[in-house]
């Protein structure tokens, strides 16, 4: 829990709490009224909208213990030139985060997608955020 304070205290705009299960966050919700919420089975941390080119920006998840489901997960990061560069997969801890820290090499889009299952279902539910690598 005091590991969840500091990620929380120190960025605060950068975590999401996102279900990797029946649904996404409010916003895909709002869009589409016809999907049920339901409650988190992997988070996941929103990595920053913006970062400077040759800095580094974090992706990480942690597995909700609580509220049953798969640990399972994929994160992978394609760059400004369309290729994936950045693949992880596996199961989510229940102990703690788990992040990562990828460097934004060029100046451009930074696609990140974070996949899982919903509960009692074997296919893969995707969630895309998007980072924008600037020149400072």
């Amino acid at each position: 829990m005091r590991a969840l304070r500091q990620v929380i205290g120190s960025a605060a705009a950068a975590l999401v709490v996102v279900a990797v299960a029946p649904s996404w966050p409010a916003a895909a919700s709002a869009a589409r009224p016809d999907v049920p919420v339901a409650p988190g089975v992997v988070l996941i941390n929103q990595p920053a909208r913006s970062v400077c080119a040759g800095h580094k920006f974090r992706v990480g998840v942690w597995f909700q213990q609580f509220s049953g489901g798969s640990r399972a997960y994929r994160i992978a990061i394609s760059g400004p030139r369309h290729r994936r560069f950045f693949y992880r997969h596996g199961l989510a801890p229940a102990s703690r985060w788990r992040f990562w820290r990828v460097t934004a090499g060029r100046a451009g889009q930074y696609r990140v997608r974070y996949s899982g299952h919903r509960p009692g279902s074997a296919r893969w539910t995707t969630y895309l955020a998007i980072t924008r690598a600037r020149r400072c």
